[in-house]
């Protein structure tokens, strides 16, 4: 008898590990990154935790891109759209095609909200105001039509077989933020819907083109969102908290969340100065982290933090080294994008020729020559030049 009990108590205290241990687990998935927010320099040179590279873009009579709304990187290519087409280039800016097929018939789109690569080398485009995902290939012929629930979605990711959409949305009170997966394959939503923190989720809508971030392999993503300090991460499946942000206890309330503001303006009105903000982008390699944010009232900063060590550095531009000290700004400009994340450790910054030769005119004219060859200057009409940036 004895020795049935000391068994049902082994089992029952092996089983109370086990317990402890899953939650331990769980608890630790969510992740703390402490930023030190106080810590602001002006003097940051981009080649102090990254490494870059410039791409001119040819330009021509035929070539001509409007605002640049998205890019997507590949090992053989680099996308751009600018809404109204998506251009292929060489990764030394060799000029590879082009898919336009704007209009109102029904294999055309009104504009492009967002799109990404399909594994075969074709294009998915989601239309804006069209409640469809479209396959083009790069002979500008439709391949395949998928409908979905909404057409205000603004953001898509392809993780293999699967797409991700991001459904929050300004323009209807359809705005649970909630994430669709669709199959590619059989057009079905495979999870109909990934929900997100639903107090927080009622004031994060936001036109932000970083809200997927890659992942370390194609079954995984990371999202998130302006007015929010946690990242999630996503597969087909799931949508859990996986990071989160301490800004130095700057951070926006929770039951600030709790309050039922009429709309995002209400939301803003009534945070308080100084209070942080955001997830613009983030960035990781083996010794860095880098990630954007706003503190209100003060503007949009990043931060570059050390995996372990020394004390992260936050500023609001970053000053490049092969172009003189020139300011590329986190923030971009109004509505323009000028950053977008394209790989786990890369970000690819828009430049325009004209704002660097200014800026060379009245800090460095003596480097204008030598610069004007970087940039591969023709004319003051020339496409931008992009900057592909990765962390060291």
């Amino acid at each position: 008898m004895k020795t049935h009990l000391y068994i049902i108590a082994l089992i029952a205290s092996l089983l109370m590990v086990a317990c402890t241990s899953s939650g331990q687990k769980e608890k630790d998935v969510l992740k703390t990154i402490h930023v030190e927010v106080d810590n602001i320099r002006t003097d940051v040179k981009l080649s102090e935790f990254a490494e870059a590279r410039i791409i001119p873009l040819p330009t021509s009579d035929d070539l001509l891109i409007g605002n640049i709304s998205r890019i997507r990187t590949s090992e053989k290519s680099i996308c751009i759209s600018d809404g109204n087409g998506i251009y292929r280039f060489s990764h030394s800016g060799e000029f590879l095609g082009k898919i336009e097929k704007k209009g109102q018939g029904p294999d055309e789109y009104a504009r492009i909200s967002d799109f990404v690569m399909a594994e075969d080398g074709n294009v998915w485009i989601l239309p804006n105001g069209k409640a469809s995902l479209m396959l083009y290939s790069w002979e500008n012929r439709l391949m395949k039509e998928i409908k979905i629930e909404s057409s205000y979605s603004s953001t898509i990711y392809r993780m293999g077989d699967q797409l991700v959409l991001n459904n929050g949305s300004f323009i209807t009170d359809h705005n649970k933020h909630t994430l669709q997966v669709v199959d590619l394959n059989t057009g079905e939503a495979t999870q109909h819907f990934l929900p997100i923190d639903e107090y927080k989720a009622k004031y994060l809508y936001m036109l932000e083109t970083n809200n997927f971030q890659p992942g370390e392999t194609d079954t995984v993503c990371y999202f998130n969102m302006a007015h929010n300090d946690t990242i999630y991460q996503v597969t087909p499946h799931t949508c859990q908290a996986y990071k989160t942000f301490d800004w130095g206890g700057k951070n926006i309330p929770t039951d600030f969340y709790h309050q039922d503001f009429m709309d995002i303006m209400a939301f803003n009105e009534n945070l308080s100065d100084g209070k942080i903000f955001g997830i613009y982008f983030q960035l990781h390699s083996d010794n860095h982290q880098w990630v954007g944010y706003t503190q209100k009232g003060k503007g949009v900063y990043s931060a570059i933090l050390p995996q372990e060590g020394d004390a992260s550095i936050v500023s609001q531009e970053i000053l490049l080294d092969d172009l003189e000290g020139f300011p590329i700004s986190i923030a971009g400009a109004g509505w323009e994008e000028n950053k977008f994340v394209t790989g786990y450790n890369e970000i690819v910054f828009i430049l325009q020729p004209m704002d660097i030769l200014d800026y060379i005119e009245e800090h460095a004219p003596d480097a204008m020559d030598d610069v004007k060859k970087k940039i591969q200057y023709t004319s003051d009409d020339q496409n931008p030049v992009l900057m592909m940036v990765n962390l060291k």
